[in-house]
């Protein structure tokens, strides 16, 4: 078994389309305050990053990754001062990581459900497969006279931010860190502008054949022209005419049997996600669930302290 720790970038070929695993959203994250690290392991490639804990201690989060042989990931970092390492796998890497029985199941950091798009289908298939209501609303924008525009501008995101975080109450990165992600080669932002105001915003990153929607934003101000529906349906235009195969929603609710239905998806209303889960599942697509998230311990007393010092403070 050979690891090598990759520093070069024309070195780092991963097999995943997963933008995680990218060598920009690595360095991405660096820029943020969480330090890559990059193995070659007998070929296949693992892309980690390095969080700070008290007392010199640290622990290592790698997301969405394969990993075949876990044993050697773990005699890596035994002798680095890492306390323990979290893994969350890609769908096809779940069954690699349950054998090991110091493996401790714990939820995942980044969205573990999603719907995607087929964007090898022409539009015309895509809007079919559309909730009509959906399609109702995109052309609802358009008679409006609804604007999109391309281009990136973190001021205008900000402020469509502030208003979303107020009004549906949850956290948000600060502005630096999507200032940070807008300065990616392959992260783009859409615009929606009615009457000469931004009135709402989307934050893509496309990787491999893939289009990831990683954030949106809209204005409390003239929510009755739909504005998103229109900005989420010339993203996806925008994605297919650029040769992407895949469009990821990035996180919609849990299933649920017997949950909420819209269109072609029943979810857990008690989960998160569950607002932005209905305008999300108008559009179609595929459902799609990761596993658990894994925690590792390589030194587990430490680690048993680590985890009753979270439960007291």
């Amino acid at each position: 078994m050979t690891i090598t720790e990759i520093t070069i970038q024309e070195e780092w070929k991963p097999a995943t389309a997963e933008f995680l695993q990218s060598w920009e959203w690595g360095e991405f994250q660096r820029a943020v305050g969480q330090e890559p690290i990059r193995l070659n392991i007998d070929n296949e490639y693992v892309q980690g990053f390095v969080h700070r804990l008290p007392l010199g201690w640290k622990y290592v989060y790698i997301p969405r990754c394969t990993i075949s042989n876990l044993a050697s990931v773990t005699s890596f970092f035994q002798n680095k001062k890492v306390l323990f390492i979290r893994i969350e796998p890609d769908q096809s890497s779940d069954k690699a990581l349950m054998p090991d029985a110091r493996c401790l199941m714990t939820r995942c950091r980044q969205p573990q459900h999603t719907m995607v798009l087929d964007l090898t289908q022409s539009e015309e298939t895509l809007l079919a497969n559309m909730h009509s209501k959906t399609r109702y609303n995109i052309k609802l924008a358009e008679k409006k006279g609804v604007e999109i525009r391309e281009g990136k501008d973190v001021n205008v995101f900000w402020r469509l931010n502030e208003e979303t975080t107020d009004r549906d109450k949850f956290k948000s990165h600060d502005k630096a860190y999507y200032a940070k992600m807008l300065e990616m080669k392959s992260t783009h932002q859409l615009t929606a502008w009615y009457d000469e105001k931004p009135i709402a915003s989307q934050i893509y990153i496309g990787n491999a054949g893939v289009c990831t929607y990683l954030h949106g934003a809209s204005s409390n101000e003239y929510r009755n022209v739909m504005a998103p529906y229109l900005l989420q349906w010339r993203s996806i235009q925008i994605a297919k005419k650029f040769g992407n195969v895949t469009y990821d929603f990035w996180g919609v609710a849990a299933p649920k049997q017997d949950g909420n239905t819209f269109h072609t998806y029943a979810w857990d209303d008690a989960d998160k996600l569950s607002n932005v889960t209905r305008y999300k599942a108008g559009f179609g697509g595929k459902a799609i669930s990761y596993p658990d998230a894994c925690e590792m311990p390589l030194k587990p007393f430490q680690y048993k302290l680590f985890q009753l010092a979270k439960k007291v403070l």
